[in-house]
């Protein structure tokens, strides 16, 4: 079956094409132009898509869309999105009539699960978390080699699971206190780096911030260059990240879990404080077993929408 996927993201819209084998023969991205109505997005995407099609001699291509937000899998919608303005958008319904395609739509997080799932690890396990860490963090879940949505298809934010139940615990984009993502997060990553670097004025890590601004690539050269400040603020990263994933492990018992997303581009600065707090758990049976990845592609969500529709459409 070829198939087209589709990742919709607050700042670009990527696509992708795959072949019958599943192999991506193009990829492209447009911005996303959050200030026109839902409809007119729907009607661009569909000009992108129909030209795709066109491509691919326009017949029997299925297509994927991983979107960001709370979404409805079996309705083909999206009921709200932190940056995108159009809530309950049946993007399905839209682009079925629009492009004649058969649709398939999840959380973005779960078809970038799919796509680390398919085209990095070649179905290699059959139970699997891949967490995406970025601006928030999000998380597919794939069991027995299918992918886990849940009732509501809600399944898999473990970004806005609780780690801190002080009173000072920082505020979260959810609007609770003490998330996940609060603290491993993009915004969370930068309130602590800012914070160590008025605290440390003479490291490293403070210099690149006032010289160049504030970015993960900052502290991972700070970092590089062995300044303690910023060795310390990716180890609190790790130790906090890896006490998330710990309770995944021990609720799903996967054969590996996987890191990707912007900030697992700094992993080799916090991947051992993860597995140190994997070696400190009491239950040891399923932190012996599991493999801890760092997925290398950082455009693996439309690839992995276009291989789940690709699967789900054979299904059918």
């Amino acid at each position: 079956m070829k198939a087209i996927g589709i990742d919709i993201g607050g700042g670009s819209v990527k696509f992708a094409a795959v072949d019958a084998a599943g192999r991506v023969l193009k990829r492209f991205a447009m911005p996303t132009d959050t200030a026109q109505s839902a409809d007119a997005f729907a009607a661009g995407l569909a000009a992108a898509v129909n030209a795709l099609k066109a491509d691919f001699g326009g017949k029997n291509i299925a297509l994927g869309i991983g979107l960001p937000g709370d979404t409805d899998p079996q309705k083909g919608m999206l009921r709200w999105a932190p940056n995108i303005p159009w809530h309950n958008f049946k993007i399905k319904t839209a682009l079925e009539a629009a492009t004649g395609c058969r649709c398939f739509v999840s959380n973005d997080a779960n078809m970038a699960a799919w796509g680390v799932y398919a085209e990095e690890l070649k179905y290699k396990y059959q139970n699997l978390i891949v967490m995406t860490i970025g601006t928030g963090i999000g998380c597919g879940i794939i069991i027995g080699g299918r992918l886990y949505n849940g009732a509501t298809g809600s399944a898999g934010e473990p970004g806005h699971a609780k780690i801190d139940f002080g009173p000072r615990a920082p505020l979260c984009g959810c609007g609770g206190r003490g998330c996940l993502e609060a603290y491993c997060g993009a915004a969370g990553i930068r309130r602590a780096a800012l914070a160590a670097a008025r605290k440390n004025p003479q490291s490293a890590l403070a210099g690149l911030i006032k010289k160049e601004g504030f970015s993960a690539e900052i502290i991972s050269a700070a970092a590089q260059a062995g300044d303690k400040t910023a060795l310390a603020l990716w180890r609190d990263i790790g130790l906090r990240l890896g006490r998330g994933l710990a309770n995944m492990i021990l609720l799903l018992n996967p054969q590996a879990v996987v890191l990707a997303g912007g900030v697992s581009r700094g992993s080799k600065y916090f991947e051992g404080a993860v597995r140190e707090v994997f070696a400190s758990q009491s239950v040891r049976t399923p932190f012996e077993s599991v493999k801890l990845l760092i997925s290398r592609r950082q455009d693996i969500g439309a690839a992995g929408a276009a291989l789940y529709a690709a699967a789900a459409a054979d299904e059918k």
